[in-house]
């Protein structure tokens, strides 16, 4: 065969295999190694914005119903502020207030260990009292509060499990026969109020509603996975608000992880002296702590390959 033709033939057969070779085999076909210096200023650029939804992310953010908040703070407290009316004439009906351990059953009833005399002679003359409860900094929602209305009747310590005696037992310092041999009391909600610290509104919620709901499955987790979030995974969560929200990380200045509940969780991201909150949702619920730090780990991971441009 002349030169010529055998050098068409070569070049004919190389094209037809590369016609006929699949795309994914062509990208993926060995290449020699090659030194790429790193790029300036990667932590600054935003990430170009992905169609791509995110894979453990719902596309609506849900939240707790005002009950469902309600019934968390209520279960997550140990101890509130009873407030009974005093019964001296001379004071026109002040109100007296008493730091009360407390524990809750089935239908959210504030079941009071009273450890104040002046509260418990109050109540004889005056039935109806109010209960207050603030969640604690750093735990399930954090800085809520609720306020319960309604009539306190007597109780008997036999209608009290063993474990409840002995969880109050350990958030107050007093023994379980200590808390069991003081007088008990009943408040039955009449009237039910909460105050979201996250959205900074208020509201009455209906006493069915309060009694039917249930409390955030995630809340005896949430103290533990704020703290890993908001500490040894600060940058993560930066880099993650960032990229979520089309930011230039290098202006975001702070993140915060506010809360988290079986549905999503809420956000507080500065730049520079403002800042906003965003609430974001998961796909599948999570239902305890090693479920619930999976899927920040997987979603951390996302935002870094989506910030490099892999996704």
């Amino acid at each position: 065969m002349p030169l010529s033709s055998r050098s068409s033939f070569r070049a004919s057969a190389w094209l037809s295999l590369l016609a006929a070779a699949p795309l994914d085999a062509l990208q993926h076909s060995p290449r020699p190694a090659t030194r790429i210096a790193p790029p300036r200023c990667v932590a600054a650029a935003a990430a170009a914005p992905s169609a791509l939804p995110w894979g453990d992310l719902a596309d609506n953010a849900l939240r707790l119903t005002d009950a469902q908040l309600t019934r968390t703070v209520v279960d997550v407290c140990s101890q509130g502020t009873l407030c009974t009316t005093l019964e001296a004439a001379e004071l026109e009906g002040a109100i007296f207030s008493s730091c009360e351990a407390y524990a809750t059953d089935a239908a959210g009833h504030v079941l009071i260990s009273l450890s104040s005399e002046q509260a418990k002679s109050n109540l004889k003359a005056r039935r109806v009292a109010s209960f207050f409860v603030r969640a604690a900094s750093g735990g399930a929602a954090a800085g809520s509060a609720v306020t319960l209305i309604g009539e306190v009747e007597e109780m008997s310590v036999d209608e009290v499990s063993d474990a409840v005696l002995a969880k109050m037992s350990a958030a107050t310092g007093h023994t379980a026969e200590e808390i069991g041999a003081r007088p008990w009391r009943r408040l039955t909600p009449s009237r039910v109020h909460v105050s979201d610290a996250v959205r900074r509104v208020e509201a009455w919620v209906p006493p069915a509603e309060y009694a039917e709901a249930a409390s955030n499955p995630l809340a005896p987790a949430a103290a533990t996975l704020l703290h890993k979030m908001n500490g040894a995974h600060a940058e993560s969560l930066k880099r993650f608000a960032a990229v979520y929200a089309g930011l230039d990380e290098a202006k975001v200045s702070s993140v915060e992880l506010l809360g988290v509940d079986q549905l999503g969780f809420d956000m507080r991201v500065a730049q520079g002296s403002s800042s906003s909150v965003m609430r974001i949702g998961f796909r599948q619920p999570p239902a305890n702590e090693e479920e619930g730090v999976s899927v920040f780990m997987k979603l951390f991971q996302e935002a870094y390959e989506r910030q490099h441009g892999w996704m």
